[in-house]
């Protein structure tokens, strides 16, 4: 999370292990992201092409803020 934060949003992201980080930082509230094709449970990270992050939240930027000060 720290990269995106440094990032100009919105981030293209396309690399599958970095998606899934994506996608659990979603889940937690961190972030603001689309994720394609959408979340499917019964779906493998595999199958994901493309994340789009479009904002940090105000948790993600708590979560920031506790880990790095």
């Amino acid at each position: 999370m720290l990269e995106l934060e440094h990032a100009s949003l919105p981030v293209h992201i396309r690399d599958r292990e970095a998606i899934q980080a994506i996608a659990v930082l979603k889940a937690i509230g961190c972030v603001e992201a689309e994720i394609s094709p959408p979340l499917d449970l019964c779906s493998s990270f595999e199958d994901y092409e493309c994340a789009v992050v479009r904002e940090i939240t105000p948790a993600g930027r708590t979560e920031l803020a506790a880990e790095y000060g």
